[in-house]
C-alpha cells in the first residue's frame, strides 16, 4: 500500500509540472521590445524598391531585375513579392529578385515594431523584358538577344489542312489532328499545299512564299496570351495573312486567329466568324494546322 501510495504522488506530481510550464520572462520581454518603434511613413522611407537594369535590344538583362531593400536592418521583417503565381514570402534586408513573367507585380514590407505589426506601402513594379515562350515557339530564337532567329512553317499534312469546321470543336478532343470538327474543305491544290511562311525575331517580320520559293507578301506577326474561350491559348495576329488565307471564308474580317496549339514544331490557329458569343457546334470558322518545315 504504502508502494501505490508513492507511485500517486510521484504521478500527482509530474502532472503538475506539465501543467505549469515554466516561462522564460526575459526572453519574453526582449521580444516584445524588439526592434524601434517605427511609423508607417519611416517605414516607407527606409525601404526601396528599384529595377537598376534598363531595357535594351541587345541583352537579356532589363527590368525583371529587381533589387529590395531595407536601410532599417533593426526592423524584423518579411517581404511579400507579387509574382504571376501568387506572392513569395522573402525574409532579407537586401536581395535581388528575378521576375519570370512580363506584368504589373506589388512588392510591400511587413514588420514589427515594438511587437506591433507594420505594413508599409505597396510598391508597383512593371516588368516588360521578359523572354517570351511563344517567342521561341514561332521564331526559334532562343533569348531576347537572337536577333537574326527565324523559322519556316508550312501545313502539317496533304490532307485536311485549312477547312471550314465547327466552332469549339476543339474542346471535345484529347488531341488536336488535321480534321477535327470538319464541316468542308475546298479542293486545295499542291502549290498552296507546299506553301511557306518564315517568322523572323527581329521586328516580327513574316514573309510568305509559293512552292516555288517566290515572296508572296511581307508582314509582321504578334501573339497575346488572352484566351477568349476555353482551351483557347492566346491569338495570333498578322498583317498579311497566314498561308491558306485564299480558302479562309473570314479572311476579309481581318487575320485574328485563334491559338489553338502551339508548341516548338506545330502550330494550329483557328479564325472564328465572330469573336464573342459563338455557340459550339452551331457556329463555324476555319481552322490551320501548320508545321516547322524540316
Amino acid at each position: 500500500m504504502k508502494i501505490k501510495s508513492l507511485i500517486f504522488m510521484l504521478m500527482v506530481a509530474l502532472l503538475g509540472i506539465a501543467c505549469n510550464p515554466i516561462e522564460d520572462q526575459s526572453l519574453r520581454e526582449e521580444f516584445n521590445k524588439a526592434g524601434a518603434s517605427i511609423s508607417q511613413t519611416e517605414l516607407d522611407a527606409a525601404l526601396s524598391v528599384t529595377q537598376p537594369i534598363p531595357n535594351s535590344d541587345d541583352r537579356v538583362e532589363g527590368d525583371q531585375y529587381v533589387v529590395i531593400h531595407n536601410s532599417r536592418p533593426d526592423i524584423g521583417g518579411v517581404w511579400h513579392v507579387g509574382t504571376s503565381t501568387g506572392d513569395k514570402i522573402i525574409a532579407t534586408d537586401h536581395d535581388t529578385i528575378i521576375y519570370g513573367s512580363n506584368g504589373e507585380f506589388e512588392i510591400y514590407y511587413v514588420g514589427v515594431s515594438e511587437n506591433q505589426v507594420v505594413t508599409s506601402r505597396k510598391f508597383p513594379v512593371t516588368v516588360t523584358n521578359v523572354f517570351d515562350i511563344y517567342d521561341n515557339y514561332l521564331s526559334g530564337a532562343k533569348d531576347k538577344a537572337d536577333k537574326s532567329a527565324k523559322k519556316t512553317w508550312t501545313f502539317q499534312t496533304a490532307n485536311d489542312i485549312a477547312y471550314e469546321g465547327a466552332h469549339g470543336a476543339w474542346k471535345y478532343y484529347a488531341d488536336l489532328t488535321p480534321g477535327v470538327g470538319k464541316w468542308w474543305q475546298d479542293n486545295i491544290p499542291t502549290s498552296v499545299r507546299e506553301q511557306t511562311m518564315v517568322f523572323e525575331y527581329d521586328g516580327h517580320k513574316m514573309t510568305t512564299y509559293t512552292n516555288t520559293g517566290t515572296k508572296i507578301e511581307e508582314g509582321s506577326w504578334a501573339y497575346t496570351h488572352e484566351s477568349p474561350e476555353a482551351m483557347v491559348n492566346g491569338e495570333f495576329i498578322t498583317t498579311i495573312g497566314a498561308i491558306g488565307k485564299a480558302y479562309d471564308g473570314y479572311a476579309k474580317n481581318g487575320f485574328k486567329y485563334w491559338i489553338l496549339k502551339i508548341s516548338e514544331t506545330d502550330l494550329v490557329i483557328y479564325h472564328p466568324a465572330r469573336y464573342t458569343g459563338a455557340g459550339d457546334w452551331d457556329d463555324d470558322g476555319y481552322y490551320f494546322f501548320y508545321k516547322v518545315k524540316e
